[in-house]
């Protein structure tokens, strides 16, 4: 796995860096809040290597993914003959964390019987391995991080009051990408050389629509769907500078007719109207060639179109060498534009 680093050079994420370096040499609970997506691991992660135990271990725990049943033994392990199947003693993830982090991801989705356990653990950071009569002293400390309001959970009684006050101690808001579009340049530049050196494929080159299409992009998967984006992109290996329409966010809005923006609106009607059936043409037959697997006369049959039309689609459209590129399609063989079967 790539170790990332955070970007960023908007005011919201360059404050944030600001307070998580001053608290980052102390031990209190920290509790990072934003929607998904924004990395708020990697913030987790931050403090970390920034506090006094980033010699040791960053043990994230992923509480949505462990079974209510399952928690003591995960981040408490077991002893010897604890249950049936425990033929041998086991660490938990707590003694993994021992002088480092324990990072709670998702906290939010612990069941309450659960939250009294963590409570529990948090407050005396004492613990007992699952049929073991010693009790062990943790040494960790604890990020906590949730992607809903765990105050307006409480409200609801979903999420202990206590719980929540003693993970709540240094409240961190990280706010979605969409705020802080200064910040996608940089994100995109990062994953572009990641992706190009861990696929070994050229870099993405982005045309200026492109770039002000994905700065005006909300964003509802903030850097998670960024990266992808980006990684989708990457894989594609167009031979010509990225095209706001190639974006996997703006590509089905070309059939679906959400492609009337206010650049198309300013051009003279015919303009806009031959740009926007160039657009179509193209879209739709890189998908139909898509769900056939680059079969032409397949494309052509389930589209209800003659194979020359989608063959003179495919030329005037510069398609092949887009497909070939992007590795989706076999290569076009000599003859095969006129009479084979595969791109």
């Amino acid at each position: 796995m790539v170790t990332r680093t955070l970007l960023g050079r908007s005011h919201a994420h360059l404050n944030l860096i600001e307070t998580l370096s001053r608290i980052a040499c102390t031990d209190v609970e920290v509790l990072i809040s934003g929607p998904t997506g924004v990395g708020k691991e990697l913030y987790a992660r931050y403090v970390h290597d920034k506090s006094n135990r980033a010699a040791f271990d960053f043990v994230p725990v992923n509480c949505g993914a462990i079974p209510q049943e399952l928690l003591e033994n995960e981040l408490f392990g077991h002893s010897d003959g604890a249950y049936t199947s425990a033929r041998a003693s086991q660490e938990g993830l707590v003694a993994e964390a021992e002088n480092g982090t324990l990072f709670l991801d998702e906290v939010d989705a612990l069941p309450l019987p659960n939250q009294v356990k963590l409570l529990r653990f948090i407050q005396q950071k004492e613990y007992r391995r699952l049929g073991d009569s010693r009790i062990r002293t943790a040494n960790i400390r604890f990020v906590a991080a949730t992607n809903a309001s765990l105050q307006s959970l409480v409200e609801q009684g979903r999420f202990r009051s206590d719980l929540y006050y003693r993970l709540c101690v240094f409240p961190v808001d990280v706010p979605p990408l969409k705020s802080r579009t200064e910040d996608v340049p940089l994100l995109i530049d990062e994953y572009s050389a990641q992706y190009s050196e861990e696929y070994q494929l050229p870099r993405i080159v982005l045309s200026p629509g492109a770039l002000q299409a994905m700065l005006d992009h909300a964003w509802p998967g903030n850097v998670c769907e960024l990266e992808n984006c980006v990684k989708y992109l990457t894989c594609l290996q167009l031979t010509r500078p990225v095209d706001k329409y190639d974006l996997p966010m703006l590509a089905k809005s070309v059939l679906t007719g959400e492609i009337i923006d206010a650049d198309l609106l300013s051009k003279p009607f015919t303009s806009a109207r031959t740009h926007l059936v160039a657009e179509f043409e193209k879209r739709y037959v890189l998908e139909a060639l898509r769900k056939s697997n680059g079969n032409v006369s397949r494309a052509a049959a389930e589209s209800g179109e003659y194979r020359k039309k989608i063959d003179r689609l495919i030329k005037k459209h510069s398609i092949r060498s887009d497909k070939d590129a992007m590795g989706e399609l076999q290569p076009v063989r000599d003859g095969d534009t006129e009479t084979g079967d595969a791109l």
